[in-house]
């Protein structure tokens, strides 16, 4: 019968090409490596690796092996991720982190009903770039991150994901633009400078590049403050609530049909979270707000 073990360190060889770099991934010995795959190539009758100079080269087999036995080793580390966390105390303080471009009405209802349930429950809200937020809710420093959705559902064997929905975003410039004050077409607003978030670009969102003239800023109060001496932007109305109401900006309306400019919002979490009933419930919590809200 062939082992998880075993499942494990084909795959690792296979993707790494490399005894010694699978060793050192797996926290095993060299030679427990190449003893698991020798049993597993006597098994199969086949050679999986080749070995050409430091690299261990996949056969044919080993190259039609591997989708499965990625599948394989996935599941068995989440299944581990939970079994570890079988037992776990209640929590009073937990972190969530999120990306500048989730908007705060969702993240506010989301931390009411937690507390709702939970008065006591301490939350802190941290904005990170997406890699961190990922890395944080695999280490279990996080207990689940809101993220806008890249088309990669599974980052890591330890997390899991909720596709949230869809947020609206529109397209804001200063009241005094010289952006037509009608319906404008993406083509036409094209050949306006357009604003960047320094996250939005990182982040690969499908809403960025849209101009062929385009600035990069980092700080979001810089980003207004350029934006009220030209130029546009994309981002969730509430974040430019205050600014439409005191005067200086203005939503810039589509020809294109409403609410096309929209993001996918996925939460993040770590597998070990299943096991505890409180996680769970808190989770559960942040979906049925998204829904609500209509996300």
């Amino acid at each position: 019968m062939i082992s998880i073990e075993q499942v494990a360190c084909f795959t690792s060889v296979y993707e790494l090409q490399s005894y010694s770099a699978a060793s050192n991934k797996l926290g095993k010995a060299r030679s427990t490596v190449r003893e698991r795959i020798n049993a597993l190539e006597d098994m199969m009758g086949v050679t999986l690796f080749s070995i050409e100079g430091k690299k261990a080269i996949p056969s044919d087999t080993a190259h039609r092996l591997y989708p499965r036995a990625r599948l394989l080793a996935r599941q068995s580390l989440e299944f581990e991720n939970i079994a570890l966390s079988a037992y776990k105390g209640e929590l009073s303080n937990i972190t969530v982190y999120h990306d500048s471009s989730i908007p705060s009405q969702l993240l506010l209802s989301i931390e009411s009903e937690i507390k709702s349930l939970q008065p006591s429950m301490i939350i802190n809200w941290l904005q990170r770039d997406r890699n961190h937020c990922l890395q944080q809710v695999e280490d279990g420093d996080a207990l689940f991150a809101i993220m806008p959705g890249m088309g990669n559902l599974h980052p890591s064997a330890g997390i899991g994901s909720i596709n949230l929905g869809s947020f609206h975003l529109s397209i804001f410039t200063a009241t005094n633009s010289t952006i037509p004050n009608k319906p404008v077409s993406i083509a036409e607003l094209a050949t306006f400078r357009q604003l960047i978030t320094e996250n939005d670009l990182a982040n690969e969102l499908r809403h960025t590049k849209l101009s062929s003239e385009f600035e990069i800023v980092s700080s979001q109060h810089l980003l207004i403050d350029k934006l009220k001496l030209g130029g546009w932007t994309v981002c969730s109305p509430d974040k430019m609530s205050q600014h439409i109401a005191s005067g200086d900006i203005r939503e810039v309306e589509l020809q294109e049909a409403p609410r096309m400019v929209r993001q996918d919002c996925i939460l993040f979490y770590n597998m070990s979270s299943i096991s505890s009933q409180q996680e769970s419930e808190i989770i559960a919590v942040a979906t049925k707000v998204a829904k609500k809200l209509n996300l």
